[in-house]
């Protein structure tokens, strides 16, 4: 994509959050979308609608691959970011070249915002059964970090936080200090007995404080909800009183303490496809309705902006 057609594209997504801004809505950037092709386009754009999404990351499965991205965004340039194929298919598993290769040429083509989730340890969950762990420090996830760093395009980490797998990731961030993560589903603790040192705001906050190159999508998971492998509650995010859920204190402080370091993602595939609505009422109506209006805005959508664009929001 030349300079001047990239320019054009994020004017036409700068429109799209103004359009929703002049109508008193505060916008939300989805940045973690599983398409599979088996809803309609349309209906994903009207859920959008419905539920004041200016954009959405729209990463594909391997069986459409990236360009399908750039088909569906040629229909909606104004809603779909190019956003590349996920890595949590058997092919990224099977640490196949070709898809490793294929990656690279989408990534140096210019014409992509984001790059999809990459999986590492990864649980079997309410939508699907992989039990699987691809170090993050595989040769497979080189080149994820080298083209991240190479292009200046975020990518998403799908990593379970036990204990023994953190140190394999820290290895990465420190080698590849230009690379822009955003590790998913911050918030989440699936096993209290084996998630120690990083779910709880404190291990958050240490490694926001060591890794300025870090970000986290929250954890999209329903308040209540129990993880289907290990049976905990696992949204550690909130507050339950009655039928009364609220943001935790310790959460709301870290959110305002580092407003520039966290996105809203939905993790919304197929399987979850009738809880989109929600999602974005949790994210909208306890998450973001308990921040001060100017850190609600970055977690929002100021701060995926900047992570696609690399400029701070204009107002």
């Amino acid at each position: 994509m030349r300079r001047d057609e990239r320019k054009g594209q994020i004017q036409v997504f700068q429109a799209r959050i103004r359009e929703l801004l002049s109508k008193g809505i505060l916008p939300i950037v989805d940045v973690e979308h599983h398409w599979g092709g088996n809803i309609p386009i349309v209906e994903l754009v009207a859920k959008m609608d419905m539920n004041g999404v200016a954009l959405t990351w729209l990463g594909q499965n391997e069986n459409h691959g990236s360009k399908n991205s750039l088909k569906l965004h040629q229909r909606y340039p104004d809603r779909i970011v190019p956003t590349t194929v996920h890595g949590d298919g058997p092919l990224w598993h099977g640490r196949d070249q070709s898809f490793l290769e294929e990656l690279a040429a989408d990534m140096r083509s210019g014409k992509y915002f984001a790059m999809g989730e990459f999986e590492a340890r990864h649980y079997v969950s309410n939508t699907n059964n992989r039990d699987v762990h691809l170090p993050v420090d595989s040769e497979s996830f080189h080149v994820v970090f080298r083209l991240s760093e190479e292009t200046g395009v975020p990518f998403l980490l799908h990593h379970e936080a036990e204990d023994k797998m953190l140190p394999e990731l820290e290895r990465m961030l420190e080698q590849y200090r230009r690379a822009k993560v955003i590790w998913c589903h911050v918030g989440r603790n699936r096993d209290p007995q084996t998630w120690t040192k990083f779910p709880p705001p404190d291990g958050v906050r240490a490694y926001l404080n060591k890794y300025p190159n870090l970000y986290f999508d929250l954890n999209q998971a329903k308040p209540g909800g129990r993880h289907p492998g290990t049976g905990y509650v696992d949204a550690i995010l909130y507050d339950m009183s009655g039928t009364r859920v609220s943001l935790k204190p310790e959460w709301r402080r870290l959110f305002e303490e580092s407003p520039d370091r966290f996105v809203i993602g939905s993790d919304v595939n197929t399987g979850r496809w009738e809880g989109y609505d929600s999602v974005f009422d949790t994210f909208r109506t306890v998450v973001l309705g308990s921040l001060r209006q100017d850190v609600a805005e970055k977690v929002a959508y100021k701060n995926a902006w900047k992570l696609v664009t690399g400029e701070d929001w204009r107002e």
